[in-house]
């Protein structure tokens, strides 16, 4: 009867410490998701005002560019639309000031002390503030007068020289408040966000520790269970990992290195990539050369695609290699067609030289090629020199591309020439007649251009 009742004793305390135990955890697992919740709310509420710290910055700066643009601008009409421009920025700059000084009041979280800093560091700024929205309203009716009475351009006199230093003296001295500002107040947030995961951590403690005794006495098996999770979960985060390098390597593949690294940081958040984060760059000399496959196009029909594609994709890595090779940039393959050009997206001053050289070694590698492989192919080379517009175009699928007469032409030197031969505009010639070998073919017609005179490129000077 007594060894009974011990039994059921220690049921009861065992029960009683399993209820116990899950209470606690319970507990603890609220108390967890209210400090969580609190650093999202701590980091929400630290973005709203950091955002209005660097919208007050932003229109410090329209502001002087504003009113730069109004002296210097000659039209009479334009000159009226930047003073307007001029005055809702004024109207705007005053209501970031308001829900600047509004913040303690608007925002949950601030204790007292806070406050009184938040407000002492504004009043420290508030003469920079007003002087420089005072100089801004009094060059705005500068303008005003100036459009009225002589509508051209003139020079600035030594007077507003010396409104417009100020201006920039009060617009570094705003910038530099707003700064101390952001800095203190990411300060604030920091020491905030610290006691909480100070907190946090010592939540988890606790509940590791329920948890460990629990699985001691009740739940061993759900301990082990909870870390095969943990260990999947690491080899998800190690996939995920690796799958980004695979997404940066494709892009370094599809792109330039330097074009991939200003993409990923002008990435796009919507459907429509901002004008302002656009990649498109001129460039006033470089040289673009396409080639074609001569009859390839008849043969796809005749033999089965995936011999077809691994012909292509034998020969186009032997001019990728080429390519590599003089240090320039493979741009596309458009069926059998293939463009590379020299001198983009870092400028070179032997851009045509390099271009030449690929375009003779592609000769010989078409040569080795039927060599190799039993086949007769050949290639039409067409090359010219000039201006060009390079860009991205695309959202979630890029495409690196060249626009301009200079590309056009190039591909009509292409189209116009010759199988085995290398087909140069007169504008290549002229950058290549000291290095390379090159035959007069005379004058042609070139749709779209008129008469042109064009050279076969034949080899190197020796």
């Amino acid at each position: 009867m007594q060894k009974k009742t011990t039994l059921k004793t220690s049921t009861s305390r065992l029960t009683a410490f399993y209820i116990a135990s899950l209470s606690l955890v319970a507990f603890l697992s609220v108390a967890g998701q209210v400090v969580v919740q609190g650093m999202l709310a701590q980091q929400e509420k630290n973005l709203e005002i950091v955002s209005l710290i660097r919208q007050r910055q932003t229109l410090c700066q329209q502001m002087t560019k504003a009113v730069m643009r109004i002296k210097l601008e000659s039209d009479p009409n334009n000159r009226q639309q930047r003073i307007n421009e001029l005055k809702n920025l004024i109207v705007t700059w005053k209501d970031s000031g308001e829900k600047l000084s509004n913040v303690p009041q608007n925002i949950s979280g601030f204790t007292q002390a806070q406050k009184a800093i938040w407000q002492q560091k504004l009043q420290e700024m508030n003469p920079a503030g007003t002087e420089f929205r005072e100089i801004a309203l009094q060059m705005m009716g500068n303008g005003v007068r100036e459009t009225l009475i002589r509508p051209g351009r003139r020079n600035i006199n030594p007077g507003e020289k010396s409104s417009i230093a100020q201006l920039f003296a009060e617009e570094n001295t705003l910038m530099q408040g707003l700064d101390r500002v952001a800095d203190w107040y990411n300060q604030e947030t920091i020491a905030g966000v610290n006691q909480l995961k100070q907190m946090e951590y010592g939540l988890l403690a606790i509940m590791l520790l329920v948890l460990l005794l629990e699985g001691f006495l009740v739940f061993r098996p759900a301990v082990q269970k909870l870390q095969d999770t943990m260990s999947k979960l690491g080899v998800a985060l190690h996939d995920t990992q690796v799958a980004q390098e695979q997404s940066e390597n494709l892009l370094l593949n599809i792109l330039p290195q330097a074009i991939a690294q200003r993409l990923k940081k002008n990435q796009p958040t919507g459907n429509n990539l901002p004008a302002s984060n656009l990649i498109a760059d001129g460039y006033s000399d470089v040289t673009v050369m396409f080639a074609d496959i001569v009859g390839f196009t008849d043969l796809s029909g005749r033999i089965p695609p995936q011999k077809l594609v691994d012909l292509l994709n034998q020969i186009f890595s032997r001019f990728d290699l080429l390519a590599e090779t003089y240090n320039l940039e493979k741009i596309k393959t458009i069926g059998d067609a293939y463009m590379v050009v020299g001198g983009l997206p870092q400028p070179r001053s032997d851009h045509a030289i390099a271009i030449a050289a690929m375009a003779l070694d592609m000769i010989d590698a078409i040569a080795q090629f039927n060599l190799d492989t039993g086949e007769s192919f050949q290639i039409r080379i067409g090359i010219n020199s000039g201006a060009v517009v390079a860009g991205v175009i695309g959202i979630k699928k890029f495409i690196y591309d060249l626009w301009g007469d200079t590309v056009n032409i190039a591909s009509r030197m292409e189209s116009h020439g010759e199988p085995g031969r290398v087909h140069v505009s007169n504008a290549t010639f002229e950058l290549l007649e000291k290095s390379f070998l090159l035959e007069e073919r005379g004058i042609i017609s070139v749709k779209g251009k008129g008469d042109m005179q064009t050279y076969w490129l034949k080899s190197k000077r020796n």
